[in-house]
């Protein structure tokens, strides 16, 4: 499996340890759904293919009801700096890893949707006079130069 694709689905599986106090029961539910995304992540190509496929799959859909089961049965961890140093570290990764997983998939997200939103706007932009005038204006640009290029030819 693709090490981004293992980075991935690990930050998911930290978020629960991270975030609760869980109990034996739920520590092992999540042992099982994170089997199944292991599976999951194993059919994928990269981190982009696992992460599109993901979104929409079933295995998302039980990773957040989880997820939501867990916040609302298990006591929120509470780090203290002051009284555990190396508590700073699972905070700086747990900030890491929202960021980067933030950042992507916010990124994974928008190209997309700029990219559609782009290409209707280019489309009806071209179904107003001053896009037909642009097209013209091209046509007009295009022949100019095929002529001047006709045009040296003819002299050599």
């Amino acid at each position: 499996m693709d090490s981004n694709i293992k980075n991935s689905i690990k930050a998911r599986y930290n978020s629960f340890s991270y975030s609760y106090e869980l109990s034996d029961e739920y520590k092992k539910r999540i042992d099982q759904l994170f089997s199944e995304i292991n599976e999951f992540g194993k059919t994928c190509t990269d981190v982009a293919d696992f992460e599109t496929k993901f979104a929409t799959s079933d295995l998302n859909k039980k990773y957040m009801d989880l997820f939501m089961e867990v916040g609302q049965k298990c006591k929120p961890n509470v780090f203290d700096s002051n009284e555990n140093p190396e508590d700073n570290e699972v905070i700086k990764s747990i900030i890491d890893e929202a960021s980067s997983e933030a950042k992507y998939q916010s990124e994974s997200i928008l190209q997309p949707a700029r990219r559609k939103m782009r290409a209707e706007v280019d489309s009806k932009l071209r179904d107003t006079p001053l896009g037909k005038v642009e097209q013209v204006s091209n046509l007009h640009y295009l022949f100019k130069r095929f002529k001047k290029n006709k045009n040296k030819e003819n002299e050599e």
